[in-house]
């Protein structure tokens, strides 16, 4: 009896799978908190993904597809149904949401300015960056570090992964690392660096997280996702996930990136 039923349940997830609706969320993110572990599907996006899949009650399944930078913008310049999470509408040139559907904000981040600790910089201005070195992870651009980079205020070392940007800082190999405060805060701890990274009080610039939707996705799916954004920040159900997604003791995630 125990075994008809299981069966049963099994058959009835595999019809309602069947019957919903793809949408792949394309991630341009490939580090934690956001990827944690691409293989046994472990972050904040996989997270997003599985909440809204499950709060769509068979309407809709969402398939994460994690990608680089450049082939994102591929992606972008199709036609198609797909969502991009966890992004801001100014680092897709649509600070105005004209271009493409968004979402509310689900979280509020913000770009933080890193120094090896030996040598603490306060950030004020672009002029407090003049002459200093920082890096570039490939394919993972920045716009302020473009930016200072183009006018010729800093000089700039690529480097494979933000844990590699973060030892070069620590070592005194470089002067400086901007990076969002979610990724920091969570990367220093996980690497132990805490002791050996200050964190400048003024930060470069803050920014809401939001979900992209394709302008060839239906109206129906950016108004449902709409709406449940609007009930995750009422229930406070996602700032669960963000703690859930830190192994790490005593950070409060809350505390570096606020809901709002």
């Amino acid at each position: 009896m125990r075994l008809l039923w299981i069966v049963s349940a099994l058959l009835c997830y595999s019809v309602i799978t069947s019957a919903a609706q793809v949408i792949e969320m394309v991630s341009p993110y490939d580090t934690p908190p956001f990827v944690v572990d691409q293989k046994k599907e472990q972050g904040l996006v996989y997270d997003l993904a599985s909440l809204l899949t499950v709060r769509s009650q068979g309407k809709y399944q969402f398939k994460v597809v994690v990608v680089p930078r450049a082939r994102l913008q591929k992606i972008l310049e199709r036609s198609g149904v797909y969502v991009v999470p966890l992004v801001s509408p100014k680092w897709f040139g649509d600070q105005n949401e004209k271009k493409y559907l968004w979402t509310s904000a689900l979280m509020e981040d913000e770009n933080l300015v890193l120094s090896p600790r030996k040598r603490a910089l306060e950030y004020e201005n672009s002029a407090s960056l003049q002459g200093k070195k920082t890096s570039i992870v490939l394919g993972h651009a920045v716009e302020p570090v473009q930016q200072l980079e183009k006018a010729g205020v800093v000089k700039s070392e690529s480097t494979q992964s933000f844990n590699n940007s973060l030892r070069m800082l620590a070592r005194g190999r470089i002067d400086f690392v901007i990076m969002g405060r979610i990724v920091a805060v969570y990367l220093i701890r996980d690497l132990g660096l805490e002791d050996q990274i200050h964190i400048s009080d003024k930060t470069i610039e803050r920014f809401d997280r939001k979900i992209l939707v394709s302008p060839q996705s239906q109206k129906d799916l950016h108004k449902w996702l709409e709406g449940e954004i609007q009930r995750l920040r009422r229930s406070g159900q996602w700032k669960k996930y963000l703690r859930a997604e830190t192994p790490l003791k005593d950070v409060d995630f809350v505390a570096y990136a606020q809901l709002i």
